[in-house]
């Protein structure tokens, strides 16, 4: 794994609040047989795992086995999430709007838009921009 940089910006639309978050934190990198595998640790804590392969990204928040997620992002495509909070587990479902890849150099930028949902509930718009090099 190489060791990168990532800037994170994260927009989140709830009802009519929206917000944004832009974070700067250490990675790894990693990119083989074309699968991409990015890491690193949300707010100095939190592990993030990211893997990326034919139009597909699949992430993973947390190891606890107590609290973490698994979230699958594919375009135009409705996804079953794993949610668990304190032990309680959530059933909620994306729908993948955009997953873009980009390389520009030595940089490469990934852009992942989905909307979340409870049942038939829309929980909130999601849009995330990791740019890392």
């Amino acid at each position: 794994m190489e060791k990168v940089e990532i800037h994170l910006t994260s927009k989140i639309t709830q009802e009519d609040e929206t917000a944004t978050f832009e974070k700067t934190m250490p990675g790894e990198f990693n990119e083989k047989d074309g699968i991409m595998r990015l890491s690193y640790l949300e707010d100095g804590q939190i592990p993030i795992k990211i893997m990326i392969k034919n139009n597909e990204m699949i992430m993973r928040r947390g190891v606890d086995s107590r609290n973490h997620s698994l979230m699958r992002f594919t375009p135009g495509e409705k996804e079953d999430c794993h949610y668990l909070v304190e032990g309680r587990q959530m059933d909620l479902t994306s729908v993948t709007n955009l997953l873009k890849v980009t390389k520009n150099g030595d940089e490469h930028k990934v852009s992942v838009e989905y909307d979340l949902f409870s049942g038939l509930y829309l929980i909130g718009n999601y849009a995330v921009t990791l740019i890392f090099a």
